[in-house]
């Protein structure tokens, strides 16, 4: 999957740098068209703003260059709103807060660090809302399409020295509570109940094949070695805080409830997650590349009129 970093990751170290409500409704009334993108306004207001904003962050903006970063966004979000990607007022809020917590503010302090400057909070919304559309289109463009030799990832890794990194290696087995087609949710919540009470009585995992002999709707598999690169996110988060001969929680599969229980635990040499990251590395590169490539066809065949 296409990986791209948004711009407003680093964004957020420079507005906590230079701390910075509304410029209020006389600002929009008094406003005037500066320019056109494909019959799609941009108001000297947005101009101003983006100009103070782009002032704060980077200590060298212009007009000229808040002018250049708002058409290529008017090109992006129209292209996004034609492949029907529009990201929701929630996802740009969680990317605002994302930026507060990390210059350790909460949003609506960044919001009055921001006004204090006289930056609406809307004119960083806004450019968030860009990123986050203009990600999702390119990879919805170009999915697929980006791929990296793996013979050139693992050059790489060897050129960087950079092939073997210690990770955690778990032997697992998996003991599941059935749930029978047609169940109820009410059933549903008495099987997750009786899994809920046997976790705490599992002697790990020699005995739970032992342990369940008898009892209905419940089998054991092994699932055998895993280590922490073949892990997603949330199970690996589930794993850590236990030790040998304990079991995850219930949760929700779909033949019905899993606990993993940790058969064992070991440290081993592996390059997966060092070439993991080289790959991703080397597929953000190919795909900026894409992205750039992207925006200036779009901007060629688009009409704009600067006034």
């Amino acid at each position: 999957m296409l990986s791209f970093p948004y711009s407003f990751r680093s964004f957020a170290f420079a507005v906590f740098a230079c701390l910075f409500v509304s410029a209020g409704f006389s600002a929009h009334a008094q406003s005037k068209i500066v320019a056109l993108v494909n019959d799609d306004p941009i108001t000297s207001y947005e101009l101003d703003q983006r100009t103070k904003l782009l002032k704060l962050t980077t200590r060298t903006g212009s007009r000229s260059k808040a002018l250049k970063e708002l058409i290529e966004e008017k090109l992006k979000l129209g292209e996004a709103k034609r492949r029907g990607i529009n990201p929701t007022p929630q996802e740009v809020d969680s990317a605002f807060a994302s930026i507060a917590s990390r210059t350790k503010m909460s949003p609506s302090q960044l919001g009055q660090a921001l006004s204090k400057s006289g930056v609406n909070a809307n004119a960083l919304k806004s450019r968030l809302r860009a990123e986050l559309a203009w990600a999702r289109t390119v990879r919805a463009r170009f999915r697929g399409t980006v791929n990296v030799e793996e013979a050139e990832v693992v050059a790489s890794a060897r050129a960087r020295g950079d092939t073997e990194q210690q990770v955690r290696e778990f032997t697992l087995k998996q003991v599941i509570f059935i749930v029978p087609k047609g169940s109820t949710d009410s059933d549903r919540n008495a099987i997750k109940k009786r899994a809920e009470r046997f976790r705490p009585t599992i002697a790990g995992c020699d005995a739970v094949l032992d342990q369940i002999a008898g009892m209905r709707d419940v089998v054991v598999k092994t699932v055998g070695r895993r280590d922490e690169s073949q892990l997603s996110g949330p199970l690996l988060e589930r794993l850590n805080p236990l030790q040998i001969g304990q079991s995850t929680e219930p949760a929700a599969i779909k033949e019905g409830f899993e606990m993993l229980v940790i058969c064992n635990i070991r440290e081993i040499a592996s390059d997966t997650a060092a070439l993991d990251e080289i790959r991703t590395e080397m597929m953000d590169k190919e795909g900026q590349l894409l992205a750039r490539r992207y925006i200036r066809d779009l901007r060629q065949d688009a009409v704009i009129d600067i006034r």
